[in-house]
């Protein structure tokens, strides 16, 4: 009995982006619908308000081209160069304190969410070779 109640400690106590990271979130782009409004997600996209977040996950911090990104947020992006899971949930929470004077001002207060965001957000940046072998 106490060997359970240890095992289910240690999954309780593993959080959301946990488990998106190792994939037992599913990729579930309606995660991204908030975000639509101000960003793209497609290969070559557009720019809109915020900058197109194809790749996001892999092409570093403030590095979308044609791109005009604000100057306190640029200068955050020398100090964090790659975004991580951790740093992607603690941006979708409140993007404001992370960054004082950045102009997205987005939060998300269900983990659940912002833990399929950021699947969602991995996925769109693979390959189509890679992308098939995700879960």
């Amino acid at each position: 009995m106490l060997k359970v109640l240890m095992a289910m400690s240690v999954v309780l106590s593993i959080s959301t982006v946990a488990l998106a990271e190792i994939r037992i979130i599913p990729i579930d782009k309606k995660s991204f619908k908030k975000c639509v409004s101000c960003h793209t997600i497609e290969e070559g996209g557009k720019n809109k308000m915020g900058p197109n977040l194809w790749n996001i996950m892999n092409r570093g911090i403030g590095k979308m081209e044609n791109y005009k990104y604000s100057k306190k947020f640029s200068a955050w992006a020398k100090k964090n160069t790659i975004w991580t899971p951790v740093l992607m949930n603690q941006w979708l929470t409140k993007s404001r304190s992370m960054v004082k004077g950045t102009r997205m001002n987005f939060r998300e207060r269900k983990e659940s969410k912002r833990a399929a965001t950021i699947v969602y957000l991995r996925s769109m940046g693979v390959s189509k070779t890679e992308q098939e072998m995700i879960p």
